[in-house]
């Protein structure tokens, strides 16, 4: 699985392309490892949108490492380049959150592109509406960028999952569940203006539909994160008597109750195929970077907590001495002086 790491290499060849015009655009989306057809296809077609991919890509990856930062798997390695291949080799509830908030993420930096007016094949721009009032001028600009930034994400994420074994159904499930959320957040958009005339007077205004913060899409990916569920391939057929037709996901009962009434998880859930490794220990065969040298709360009971995030091997205390200029003074003049302030800290750093 070496979705993400493709995806920052075709980030840095289109960021190339936009700067190099339609014959720069060919080459390199032609050159650009790991690219499926249809992802060249739209590389060649919109360089500027891929551009934009990759910033939404690197926007998940930030909001990944806020959202889990106390947690023994933090989004370690993800987004690290040539490391981030082989991060999730496991079909782990991790893998689902990785694929969900990328997604997520994409659809976000596609949207706002197009409500910028950057994406030259977006139709926003096109679709502006003007009216006037008694006491000013209005122009509004925007469109449902939403649905756009959707439609181009699943364009190219999905168009990654050739095969349809269970590992794709699950990246594609997530893959939705992440577009779905991101657009669910930005129903709440705001309306922000900004004025044009003689000296601020107002005389124009333009105003737009504001996207809400990325963060509150990835705190909701977090909660169903938390919430996942596990999956298993379940062969679907039309009559009892003919072969499997197709492959999809059935949620795997903790119970064995009522063995044959098969569910599947809903729209909204994010899915995985295998339970997680502790993440205690560093194994690249699993995606673990361990939590040795993790700092620690030892106060708090929850997963950022010494007893948790150290997985019991206990922690170790560092003291430090800061010493720093304060209570500063100006005397005329020209002269500052200043007390020293000394601070004592400990930080709690896992074994």
């Amino acid at each position: 699985m070496f979705l993400y790491s493709m995806l920052m290499v075709v980030l840095v060849y289109c960021r190339l392309a936009v700067c190099g015009g339609s014959l720069g655009a060919a080459l390199v989306c032609a050159r650009a490892p790991g690219l499926t057809e249809r992802q060249r296809a739209m590389c060649r077609q919109s360089p500027a949108a891929v551009a934009a991919i990759g910033d939404g890509l690197r926007m998940a990856y930030a909001e990944c490492r806020l959202q889990l930062a106390g947690r023994r798997w933090n989004c370690s390695g993800v987004g690290d380049g040539h490391h981030f291949g082989h991060v999730m080799p496991m079909a782990t509830k991790e893998a689902a959150f990785t694929y969900a908030i990328t997604s997520a993420g994409v659809t976000h930096a596609l949207s706002a592109a197009c409500a910028r007016g950057d994406l030259p094949a977006c139709q926003c721009t096109s679709n502006r509406r003007r009216g006037t009032s008694t006491s000013e001028q209005f122009e509004w600009g925007g469109c449902g960028e939403g649905a756009y930034g959707a439609r181009l994400a699943r364009r190219f994420l999905d168009a990654r999952e050739l095969e349809r074994d269970a590992r794709a159904l699950m990246n594609l499930h997530n893959n939705r569940v992440g577009r779905k959320v991101s657009q669910i957040v930005k129903d709440l958009v705001r309306r922000e203006c900004k004025c044009h005339g003689v000296s601020g007077s107002c005389a124009v205004r333009t105003c737009w539909r504001a996207l809400p913060q990325f963060r509150a899409a990835a705190a909701a990916l977090r909660d169903r994160y938390d919430r996942a569920k596990l999956v298993a391939p379940h062969p679907q057929r039309h009559a009892r008597q003919q072969p499997p037709h197709h492959t999809h996901l059935v949620l795997v009962r903790r119970q064995k109750q009522n063995p044959g009434v098969v569910r599947v998880p809903r729209k909204s859930d994010l899915v995985f195929l295998e339970p997680s490794p502790s993440y205690c220990e560093r194994d690249d065969a699993v995606g673990s970077f361990g939590t040795h040298s993790r700092v620690c709360n030892r106060t708090s009971r929850g997963d950022d907590g010494c007893e948790s995030l150290c997985c019991g091997r206990g922690y170790s205390t560092v003291r430090r001495v800061l010493e720093s200029k304060c209570r500063c003074r100006f005397h005329w003049c020209c002269r500052v002086t200043c007390d020293t302030c000394v601070a004592r800290t400990e930080t709690h750093v896992c074994n």
